[in-house]
């Protein structure tokens, strides 16, 4: 439990600081987001999971851990099904999301950027949002899951990742400052519920590593959850938790094997 505490308050102060910083200095128009500065603040807060999971890692008196490490982060043989569970999971959501709202709500699908652009953005993504997975998965699950169940962890770790990102709310060319926080905290534990499922079954981080880049590449092309007060928002987010929370269930209770 120590070291979960240190790395949190570790992660949330460097990012916090990081962000925070730059919501203050943008917001004042000392700097702007697009600048070296800007960016420097936006990327060192956004590393900070990874960061300090591998400054974790590496410091742990047993060596065997930096060698399960670097197993799992290059962990690629997997059947093709679980290949494309990865990587189509966060279309299928979002874009079972955003066909309802379409029949439900009368509003038209809206992307400026092509669907054939998707591969380039999910390459930029692994970088800029998947190797979050690194702390997040690969230290943070490892450790939670030493004391609480799928389930647990992986409703845990997403009201983290929620919390984690309450800075970004404060810039304004960031997509969240146009978010309402609560359906984008249940929209964060949804996620986490199947990454946690993917991790366990796999043991691979470049398997959610590409799955956390997937979400930010699919959301790039518009397909993506518009996280409002509104009922439709709510009813398909609860539902796919609940999904996601079965799924965790039936991985706890009978370690079903899928590869």
């Amino acid at each position: 439990m120590r070291r979960i505490m240190w790395y949190l308050f570790l992660t949330f102060t460097l990012t916090y600081l990081s962000h925070g910083l730059l919501a203050f200095l943008s917001s004042q128009n000392y700097i702007e987001f697009q600048s070296i500065i800007g960016q420097l603040l936006f990327i060192l807060g956004g590393s900070s999971p990874t960061i300090f999971a591998i400054i974790f890692i590496v410091r742990h008196p047993d060596g065997s851990k930096i060698k399960a490490f670097k197993r799992r982060l290059f962990s690629y043989r997997h059947s093709f099904f679980i290949w494309g569970v990865a990587i189509g999971t966060p279309i299928l959501l979002a874009g079972s999301y955003q066909l309802l709202r379409m029949v439900f709500t009368k509003h038209e699908f809206d992307s400026s950027v092509p669907f054939y652009f998707y591969i380039f953005i999910l390459c930029s993504s692994i970088i800029f949002g998947g190797i979050e997975e690194i702390g997040w998965r690969g230290f943070l699950q490892e450790e939670v899951i030493k004391q609480k169940r799928l389930i647990s962890t992986g409703v845990i770790i997403g009201v983290i990742w929620g919390f984690w990102h309450i800075p970004l709310f404060f810039i304004e060319e960031v997509s969240h400052s146009d978010f309402a926080f609560l359906p984008f905290m249940l929209g964060a534990i949804m996620f986490s519920t199947f990454l946690t499922w993917l991790y366990a079954k796999t043991d691979s981080l470049l398997l959610v590593i590409l799955f956390h880049a997937s979400i930010n590449a699919s959301a790039t092309i518009g397909l993506r959850f518009i996280f409002n007060h509104s009922l439709l928002t709510y009813t398909i987010i609860l539902v796919f938790i609940g999904v996601g929370i079965w799924m965790l269930f039936l991985a706890d209770k009978h370690r079903i094997t899928i590869d």
